[in-house]
């Protein structure tokens, strides 16, 4: 990944010097084969380029990554912000808050997982549409957050209505219920962004 990554930075710098730009793709050329000898060989291969050709079982599936501490901070108190704002007025609007909160924080983590490329012109193919891959897969990931969460926090009020039993009611809070859904939306959000791209 780090050779692909100077290697296109190498390209770009030298993209008006045929000559540089010959040697860098010969390096290219060298490294890759001594890769590729070295992988038939057996030696030094990590099972994520063992198994490369092995298609995984849900590819679009949330993947784990560790935001930095400074991301987690932020996007928990501004999480922690809807709950407490949601606490005190509770209307299920602020589900979609804390959604829309994580589907910018989790667009902004793509971007910086798989940054779209700086000069479109010098551009793989794979990384021409990175930046509208981001934004869906940022979107759907808050989405997915912003449902579950709702969904999961909401077993107190259906085990209630089965029961035929009345929550109890906690003074200064008016709805308990609605005030679930948003902590749920707002910590299932949080977690997504913080530790899964």
């Amino acid at each position: 990944m780090e050779v692909a990554k100077a290697y296109r930075v190498k390209k770009y710098e030298h993209r008006f010097n045929p000559e540089m730009l010959q040697k860098v793709e010969s390096a290219h050329t060298t490294l890759m084969l001594s890769q590729l000898s070295a992988r038939v060989k057996g030696k030094g291969v990590s099972k994520d380029v063992a198994y490369a050709d092995q298609e995984p079982l849900f590819p679009w599936r949330p993947k784990r990554w560790d935001a930095t501490p400074k991301v987690i901070m932020v996007i928990g108190a501004m999480q922690l912000g809807m709950v407490a704002y949601g606490f005190q007025q509770p209307a299920l609007s602020k589900t979609i808050f804390c959604g829309l909160i994580g589907i910018a924080a989790n667009v902004m983590k793509q971007n910086a997982i798989l940054p779209p490329p700086k000069d479109p012109e010098m551009a793989t193919e794979e990384e021409s549409g990175r930046a509208s891959r981001n934004f869906v897969r940022g979107f759907l990931l808050g989405a997915l957050a912003t449902i579950a969460g709702t969904l999961v926090f909401s077993l107190p009020e259906v085990l209630v209505s089965q029961a035929k039993m009345t929550l109890p009611t906690i003074p200064g809070m008016p709805n308990i219920i609605v005030s679930m859904k948003i902590l749920g939306a707002a910590l299932f959000n949080w977690v997504m962004t913080s530790f899964y791209y």
